[in-house]
């Protein structure tokens, strides 16, 4: 019994001595853990930017700026966005023409970036237009990254990386403006320019403050305020164009607006309205989304081994003349069928299709002689469309699309792909129907397949007769 009250007396002590240990450890490591927390206080650390390639309009901003360093805030976040010290962009916001032809002149505006070795802003699209008033992004029509390889030399950033950097610069601008009551960081500075056809001789000239000015760039304030000189700076210019210098004398011409474009501006806003290209190479046709190639591959599937495809854009047309004009169709169609063996027939047009609205917005009167000529048609053959078909039905059934679908976009471009896989291809002719630069990119590809030996087209275009 002794022994064992010992043994407890001892490890009664053993915890004692335990205990007082641990009291003073925990209030010598406490004190420490207090003493570094002062001397860390106010130590930032700095958080680089990134430009995610789906960045948003409302991207959450979480870069935070280090003052003790040399680094100057804005060349790095350039660098780290566009890969040197000043990012500059070619922004051509707007370009009146519809998808054909401004596939082409967008092209055009990314030669132009090349050669100004700036970064080139990929438009919103929408409704056939390249213009930032629509509100889908570049690559719903266009597949970026054969872009990329058709201009390697050139950066690309969509509309949603142009405000990701415009957010980050204003955070960066108010953060040290703020902190040193001076401007650090200077206002955006920006040139506004308009390249128009002319009939007059070609000339580029200061411009009259906020000419011309596009409401849908007010979609970027307050991040970039044309109207606010403590935001940006803006000088306007304008440039008329012989359309003659852009048919016979596009070498001269490029050189001119290259020269005059060489700044030193962050941005260079342009808007366009011309009719051929700027420069005398002409790139080829910007590539579509792999999602309308694929549906354009499911629709000729579905059309069997052969078939007729139809332009016919009753817009411009004489509407008195369309009985006579659906009558000449007819007697072509028959004629094809009986020589060639084909009779699936596929209907690309701007009549209307999904609702009693035409397919193209300056389609404006569509008239009895419309409906009567396409009920004859109908009434006649078995006619297909991208609607009878199914096209686009994922698509159909997003009621964000419902403006693209009824109107001449994303489907005027599939129209386009599966006439120019059609075995047989026939267009109007003047009076039935507007002849437009649509059709002649159809005939133009499929010219360039026939010259690559493929033996599945007949013909380039046929137009029937009256």
């Amino acid at each position: 019994m002794f022994l064992s009250q010992i043994t407890r007396k001892s490890f009664l002590l053993i915890c004692f001595f335990f205990l007082l240990w641990y009291i003073i450890n925990s209030f010598y490591y406490e004190q420490e853990e207090l003493l570094l927390s002062d001397k860390n206080e106010g130590t930032l650390t700095e958080i680089h930017p990134t430009s995610p390639p789906t960045s948003s309009s409302n991207t959450s901003l979480t870069t935070i700026i280090d003052n003790n360093n040399n680094k100057n805030p804005l060349e790095e976040l350039n660098k780290k966005f566009c890969g040197r010290p000043t990012c500059k962009f070619l922004f051509a916001y707007s370009i009146m023409e519809q998808e054909t032809k401004a596939n082409m002149h967008f092209r055009s505006f990314s030669q132009l970036a090349e050669q100004l070795n700036r970064i080139m802003i990929l438009t919103n699209v929408g409704f056939s237009k390249i213009d930032t008033c629509n509100k889908f992004p570049f690559d719903f029509y266009y597949n970026t990254d054969l872009l990329q390889k058709e201009f390697p030399n050139i950066i690309f950033k969509s509309e949603n990386d142009f405000i990701f950097w415009l957010k980050e610069r204003d955070q960066i601008k108010m953060t040290l403006n703020n902190n040193n009551n001076k401007n650090i960081i200077p206002p955006l500075s920006i040139l506004h320019t308009s390249i128009q056809s002319h009939k007059n001789d070609t000339n580029y000239y200061n411009a009259e403050i906020n000419f011309d000015k596009n409401k849908c760039i007010s979609k970027f304030e307050p991040l970039m305020n044309l109207e606010d000189p403590n935001n940006s700076r803006v000088n306007y210019t304008k440039m008329f164009v012989k359309s003659a210098d852009l048919r016979r004398g596009r070498v001269k011409f490029s050189k001119l607006l290259t020269e005059v474009l060489t700044i030193d501006e962050e941005i260079l806003l342009v808007n366009g309205r011309v009719l051929y290209p700027l420069f005398p190479e002409i790139m080829p046709v910007i590539p579509y989304n792999d999602y309308i190639l694929n549906e354009a591959q499911r629709l000729k599937d579905k059309l069997s081994s052969s078939y007729i495809g139809i332009h016919w854009r009753l817009e411009s047309s004489i509407p008195e003349l369309l009985p006579e004009c659906v009558q000449g169709l007819i007697k072509t169609l028959n004629k094809v069928i009986k020589e060639e063996g084909i009779e699936n027939i596929y209907l690309a047009t701007d009549y209307p299709l999904l609702s009693s609205r035409s397919q193209s917005s300056s389609f404006k009167e569509v008239t009895k002689y419309h409906h009567d000529a396409i009920r004859t048609l109908n009434e006649t053959f078995k006619i297909n469309t991208w609607v009878s078909l199914g096209g686009l039905k994922q698509l159909r059934k997003n009621k964000q699309y419902n403006i693209e679908m009824n109107g001449s976009g994303i489907q005027g471009i599939l129209d386009k792909l599966v006439c120019i896989n059609s075995n047989y291809f026939i267009s109007g002719p003047k009076g039935c129907a507007r002849v437009s630069s649509f059709t002649k990119s159809i005939a133009d590809k499929r010219n360039d397949r026939i010259k690559n030996n493929d033996h599945s087209l007949l013909n380039v275009i046929n137009r029937w007769q009256l």
